[in-house]
């Protein structure tokens, strides 16, 4: 030891200064390289952690090229720090192959938004409304293409801008909740700061009780409470499909490729082979029903078969046990509660009042049109609204109180029948908690009505005494019941269209009335459904052999 010190006395200063920079510099680089290397996308996702679902989608998202370290750890020594220890346990789980199937989310140690997602996504900024274009397509042959429109008010900014409002007031405004369960689906209190007063809202149905408060943890809202798949988006069958043909990846001319492709995509298979093997023989469908398509497009076909099962790999991990289905995706509320975890009916203050639910609060209403159809005119700003409009509690009332009136501002013949609103399920929601319950009073009608198809004569044996005419009786009967509402020529809702014999026969077996769709949806569950003498005259004609008479 004193001959190494003896050897960096001053007599050697200038050998030892230089070599002590050079070392130092060296130990910095190998130091810094590693953190790199560690911190790279690919050591996160092929390396450390067992991420092949994770990663696969991560490489086809809108943050393909931001670093998994950049939202995962984020910045500062501390937070690196933390991160190598915790993945120390990660890459342990990844060697003892004991990692959990499929990986727990949402990620409990990831940072807070503000250090992470505002970095890029200033809050102060406004972000603007856009107006949107939704794409649907019917399980049909023609795979029928229909275009939602709607304004999505996205709002931003703050307060202190003039702004603050939209769908990001969320942010501006700070919001408390507390959730029952690990993905914070089952949201039963809600805390908000309504300009300067603290609100409760509490989900009536639960039972969740406020004196217990304490034993949860209470959450403020932040970015990822919504935006809580940001990245790792695994698409469900009919998304995936739907945005392939609509982009031009899909070829939307193949007969009944839609309604195909969902149902081959969507089924349950043991493993990503039998799947993969299952999708192909889509080629055989077209090859033995369509034989003259196949072999003149018979490339074309067998290119739409591999990119579906392209399209499969990259959100069906069967060996993980990760689905479309397993982690929510809290943006929007189509395929998930999302907004309705909140915005649900149920949550009501002491007051009564309720977390709005209104269709309007974060778009205008959309508008569904056929393909052929101009694009509507969709405004930039919504109309004001009448008070009543604002209340808590409107969308639950204005079954109640349609009148006359409304029609000044609403064209009641399409927005009554939206089949955006009112030919959907929408299970999260519960009205009934702050209106009266069903049945519904009848509404004024608004303009001249069609008038009632009258019912042939009956005989004792309660048969039509003759056979139905398709023109005269059955046609008019459908149309006033399932037309003006969600199967107009126009919105084609589920790809049955009311509105001539083609359209009617398609969901129907002449001489087979049980076997006939559309009887079969008439005997269920069904919001526009025929009365027992309507039905029984249905049935007479498609007995009868579906006459186009």
């Amino acid at each position: 030891m004193q001959r190494m010190f003896s050897w960096f006395s001053r007599r050697r200063w200038f050998v030892s200064i230089p070599l002590l920079l050079v070392a130092g510099i060296v130990a910095y680089l190998a130091i810094y390289s590693l953190l790199e290397w560690a911190n790279s996308t690919e050591f996160c996702g092929t390396t450390c952690h067992v991420m092949d679902p994770e990663y696969t989608a991560y490489q086809s998202s809108f943050h393909s090229r931001v670093r998994c370290a950049e939202c995962h750890v984020g910045p500062g020594l501390a937070a690196e720090v933390e991160a190598k220890w915790q993945g120390i346990r990660e890459l342990w789980l990844n060697v003892t192959q004991t990692y959990e199937k499929p990986i727990p989310s949402p990620v409990e140690s990831l940072r807070p938004a503000k250090d992470t997602c505002e970095r890029c996504h200033w809050p102060e900024v406004f972000y603007n409304d856009r107006a949107v274009e939704i794409v649907h397509y019917a399980a049909d042959e023609n795979n029928t293409r229909s275009n939602t429109y709607m304004l999505v008010k996205i709002g931003g900014g703050t307060e202190r801008e003039g702004q603050g409002r939209g769908i990001h007031w969320h942010i501006q405004n700070v919001i408390e909740y507390v959730a029952l369960d690990p993905q914070r689906q089952e949201i039963p209190w809600v805390r908000a700061d309504m300009d300067g007063e603290l609100v409760t809202y509490v989900d009536v149905t639960s039972s969740f009780e406020a004196a217990d408060l304490e034993q949860y943890e209470v959450r403020v809202m932040d970015c990822i409470d919504c935006h809580n798949r940001a990245t790792h988006v695994f698409r469900s069958a009919e998304q995936a499909v739907t945005e392939a043909m609509a982009n031009g990846v899909l070829p939307s001319d193949l007969p009944f490729l839609y309604e195909q492709a969902v149902e081959r995509m969507g089924a349950t298979y043991e493993t990503q082979e039998q799947a993969l093997a299952a999708i192909g023989t889509i080629t055989e469908f077209y090859r033995q029903g369509y034989r003259g398509l196949y072999a003149e497009r018979a490339k074309e076909i067998y290119a739409a078969a591999e990119r579906l099962q392209e399209m499969y790999r990259s959100s069906h991990f069967p060996q993980a046990e990760v689905y479309p289905e397993t982690y929510p995706n809290n943006v929007g509320h189509s395929e998930f509660p999302g907004c309705f975890r909140c915005h649900d009916g149920k949550h009501l203050a002491e007051d009564g009042s309720s977390i709005r639910l209104h269709c309007n609060i974060c778009h205008t209403i959309p508008k569904t049109f056929a393909e052929s159809e101009a694009v509507p005119d969709v405004p930039f700003q919504s109309p004001p609204q009448p008070a009543n409009h604002l209340d808590s509690a409107w969308m639950a009332d204005h079954r109640y109180i349609v009148d006359e009136t409304c029609a000044g501002c609403h064209d009641m013949q399409t927005f009554c029948a939206n089949p955006n609103c009112h030919g959907h399920s929408w299970p999260y929601v519960d009205l009934s908690v702050i209106s009266p319950p069903f049945p519904l009073p009848t509404p004024v009608p608004v303009g001249p009505q069609p008038a009632a198809t009258p019912l042939p004569t009956r005989t004792t044996e309660g048969t039509p005494s003759a056979a139905p005419s398709f023109s005269a009786d059955i046609l008019p009967m459908i149309e006033s019941k399932c037309a003006v509402s969600c199967h107009s020529a126009a919105s084609a809702l589920g790809g049955f269209v009311a509105a001539d014999y083609a359209g009617v026969t398609a969901a129907v077996v002449p001489g087979d009335a049980s076997s006939s769709r559309l009887v079969q949806v008439q005997q269920g569950e069904h919001p526009a459904k025929l009365s027992p003498e309507e039905l029984e005259l249905l049935m007479h004609w498609i007995r009868a052999g579906a006459p186009d008479n």
